[in-house]
């Protein structure tokens, strides 16, 4: 697994770096100290998972960074990791695409634990995040111009799984599941993940 850690401050770097390393099989890490370094090290570093502080210098804030990240990294997974305890914040974060929002106030094993849902293809957030659209058993896709097999797919996709996943989960073949996601973006107008999850909830897929 490629790892990239994006925070300010070199302690926080450097202990995270030593936790998960401890913790995950760690093929590649990469650290930033702002938003833009990490953008720019996103383009030639496929990271598999992303830890993001949200209060960073440089004229580039988290949630800002977050939304490039998701676009150059569209299958890595993107937790924040944060001093910042607040529902707002990570509304906002899940809306931009993130997989998680945890606070530095977790202790070591909570935080280990958090990462190991987040991998396994959960997302890790508040759960007053999922009041006004819960993220759900049942699933409403009326009006969206797919069909019941893509419909799969497509929450599948946004909920954070992987094309290998998908596949097992639905019992097809990986090429099968890359052929629906093409034909799903052909319908929606866009192959981008963080805009199906913006088209999930214009349409309320997720409900309580």
């Amino acid at each position: 697994m490629n790892l990239m850690i994006i925070d300010d401050h070199e302690i926080v770097r450097d202990g995270l770096s030593m936790l998960l390393q401890q913790s995950f099989c760690i093929d590649g890490r990469i650290c930033a100290c702002d938003g833009y370094e990490a953008v720019k090290a996103a383009v030639d570093f496929p990271a598999d998972l992303v830890l993001l502080d949200l209060s960073m210098p440089g004229g580039l804030d988290g949630m800002t960074t977050l939304e490039r990240l998701r676009k150059l990294l569209p299958d890595a997974k993107i937790v924040i990791f944060s001093m910042h305890d607040d529902i707002g914040y990570q509304k906002k974060a899940y809306e931009a695409g993130a997989d998680g929002y945890l606070i530095k106030q977790l202790k070591r094993d909570d935080l280990i634990q958090s990462l190991d849902k987040i991998l396994a293809n959960q997302k890790v957030f508040d759960t007053h995040i999922w009041e006004d659209d819960t993220e759900g058993d049942q699933f409403n896709l009326i009006d969206l111009p797919i069909t019941k097999r893509e419909k799969e797919v497509f929450i599948l996709t946004v909920k954070g799984y992987s094309q290998k996943d998908i596949a097992e989960r639905l019992d097809i073949s990986v090429k099968t599941v890359e052929n629906h996601r093409q034909k799903i973006g052909e319908k929606l107008g866009t192959h981008k993940r963080y805009e199906w999850v913006e088209t999930a909830r214009k349409y309320k897929v997720f409900q309580p």
